[in-house]
């Protein structure tokens, strides 16, 4: 189902200010701009901002239209940031790094031979990251690969930053280019390791989001697990609840 065009016209500014090309005191285009670019009624085009305001991304001021609030805590996305490697060539925004903790060939968990389709136990490549903003930990995450695709593409199993991000890293290196995901989240508390990382004191809640990133071909690409401390918000959702 299509998405409505004032939610349309909100994913587009929300994936700009996500990735950083819209930051914090940025003016966002006129009402009037974005009506005549979306070709909408300026209702629409109001709707779409309130999404915005909702979800504390934007403000609005008399007389000088809408901007960019400060930085709110966001959990960004894989695919989101697949997209901003697409756009600038750099998978992380300003004020944003990670340390790669581990990159190793281990045996595949459960949950992982089942993404990549491989026998449990098989040897996948992986890769754990924590990454920051400023000197805060902001999230945790580990990379799956099959050997094949490890074999295709070495840097992952080094501990340098691949500045365009692993996805995008394997495409090029493979040829295979990434062509639908699926995402799937859940609520936990946080293992020992994961408080150690995120410098957050025990018992804590986390989010965690299994992102599976297939080929042109239905062939799983990529798999990887993020983790993120409660209070930062990763996205919003409307959908129709008629019969």
């Amino acid at each position: 189902m299509a998405l409505p065009k004032y939610d349309v016209i909100a994913t587009d500014l929300r994936g700009r200010i996500v990735r950083g090309e819209l930051e914090p005191g940025a003016e966002l285009p006129s009402e009037r701009e974005l009506t005549e670019k979306w070709k909408v009624s300026r209702a629409t085009v109001v709707r779409g901002l309130d999404v915005l305001r909702q979800e504390g991304l934007i403000e609005t001021r008399q007389g000088s239209g809408s901007i960019v609030r400060e930085r709110v805590p966001l959990a960004r996305t894989a695919g989101e940031r697949y997209a901003t490697s697409l756009a600038t060539g750099h998978v992380y925004t300003a004020g944003e790094y990670a340390e790669i903790v581990s990159a190793d060939m281990v045996p595949a968990p459960d949950h992982v031979a089942t993404a990549l389709g491989v026998e449990p136990g098989a040897q996948v490549a992986a890769r754990v990251r924590v990454t920051f903003e400023g000197e805060k930990p902001v999230a945790t995450s580990t990379s799956y690969f099959t050997a094949e695709v490890a074999a295709a593409a070495p840097r992952l199993l080094q501990r340098e930053r691949i500045r365009e991000g692993t996805t995008r890293y394997v495409e090029m290196e493979t040829g295979r280019r990434p062509h639908t995901a699926r995402d799937r989240w859940t609520a936990r508390l946080a293992s020992e390791d994961e408080l150690v990382a995120l410098h957050l004191t025990g018992p804590e809640a986390i989010s965690e989001v299994r992102h599976t990133v297939y080929d042109v071909a239905g062939q799983v690409l990529t798999y990887e697990v993020g983790i993120t401390p409660a209070g930062r918000w990763a996205r919003t959702e409307e959908y129709a609840m008629g019969r």
